[in-house]
């Protein structure tokens, strides 16, 4: 009897538990109203932007990651001190050129007449129920392959000057130091970058294009734009811009994640640009593209990493139009449950793709049955059968 019990044990431990993803709204709601409800700009309110990028770090910190503040200085705008925050998951390829990096990033400052709820208190809380998620999963036992980053990035609205300085400051010295001359041949699957990212709205023609511009939207994008045009132009979606071969492999995880996800009234729309260098781009083409730049993933595409960007649409859609950068941008226009909704179902996209992509080697839960403790349980099962 025992043999056959410890079969049993042997199967059940090699089958692959499930890792599940639950947006803690509770979570993003507290974290929005708490810490990203007020203004968070160097020159109108320093202390409350400070306070913030405080709060980033220590939730970091407390969901397992290694953390620590990027500072850097830029006297074009102040004396005032900046910092992106940097938090780290070490994969087992740390080191090495196997390692194919995965990121997620998010901007915490604000422009100065704004509360920035959805610019960007939605995307950077985002980011911290992702990091949530996967630093629970490593806490229960999983362990990755790839190394996971995120990083919060200061001064985006200054011209995207916090995340450029990260990746000549922080991220080219950061390999160069732990990767050696392997870094020369890393190949990341890239990083993801939130902005703007809550806005939902399903009345009829909520949805905007830039002036002018539908015809091209058409062009360029047929099945997107179909998908819009017959479902009378509602802002009921996310919208992923990225470059149709480089940034590719990130985009199709993420894409693959969102229809693994339920809730399908909240929707998902691809912008896949038809370009890879964008430093082969002439200053016409740049500037017909320039809505598709707005934000961190440019400087990210400038160094030709791969990056996707993850948006709401911001000033083209329903309240943002007049919200963008604008006072109203702020918790009794943007903290509805239809909103916070959306926002747990991009959480959990993301956070099975960038688990995914982090090639983890073991996927249990607290439920699930650590697969060498179970099978050397169950084989001193069987030789106890043997035995008596």
């Amino acid at each position: 009897m025992l043999y056959w019990i410890g079969l049993y044990y042997i199967f059940v431990s090699l089958l692959p538990c499930r890792v599940t993803y639950g947006a803690d709204t509770g979570y993003l709601r507290s974290t929005i109203t708490d810490h990203f409800s007020d203004n968070r700009n160097h020159e109108v309110n320093n202390d409350n932007k400070k306070a913030s990028k405080e709060f980033i770090y220590q939730e970091f910190k407390r969901f397992g990651l290694e953390t620590e503040y990027h500072n850097f200085s830029y006297s074009d705008l102040s004396s005032v001190p900046f910092a992106n925050v940097v938090g780290i998951l070490k994969g087992a390829n740390f080191g090495t050129v196997n390692d194919k990096i995965v990121g997620l990033g998010a901007h915490y400052d604000t422009v100065k007449n704004t509360k920035g709820v959805d610019d960007n208190g939605a995307g950077v809380a985002a980011m911290l129920e992702v990091a949530r998620q996967l630093g629970s999963q490593n806490k229960q036992g999983v362990k990755r392959n790839n190394t996971v980053i995120f990083a919060s990035f200061d001064l985006e609205e200054y011209e995207y000057i916090g995340s450029e300085v990260f990746i000549v400051q922080w991220l080219n010295p950061w390999l160069a130091k732990n990767y050696g001359q392997a870094a020369r041949s890393l190949v990341p699957y890239g990083i993801i970058v939130l902005d703007t990212m809550m806005e939902y709205n399903t009345s009829s023609n909520s949805q905007k294009f830039p002036a002018g511009a539908e015809s091209t939207f058409q062009h360029l994008f047929p099945t997107s734009f179909q998908s819009i045009s017959s479902d009378h132009f509602k802002g009921d979606f996310l919208a992923m811009i990225y470059r149709a071969n480089a940034d590719k492999p990130l985009a199709t995880s993420l894409s693959r994640s969102w229809s693994l996800e339920n809730r399908p009234q909240f929707e998902f729309e691809s912008f896949p640009l038809p370009f890879s260098d964008v430093s082969s781009l002439n200053h016409t083409v740049m500037n017909s593209f320039g809505n598709f730049f707005r934000s961190d993933h440019r400087n990210f595409w400038v160094d030709n990493i791969p990056a996707i960007f993850l948006t709401d649409s911001a000033d083209f859609r329903g309240d943002m139009v007049k919200c963008y950068h604008h006072p109203c941008d702020d918790l009794a226009m943007m903290l509805t449950d239809d909103n916070i909704n959306f926002l747990g179902k991009t959480s959990d996209a993301i956070a099975r793709s960038m688990n995914e992509l982090s090639h983890p080697v073991t996927t249990h839960t607290s439920g699930c049955v650590r697969t060498t403790y179970s099978i050397m349980f169950c084989v001193l099962m069987m030789c106890a059968n043997f035995i008596l």
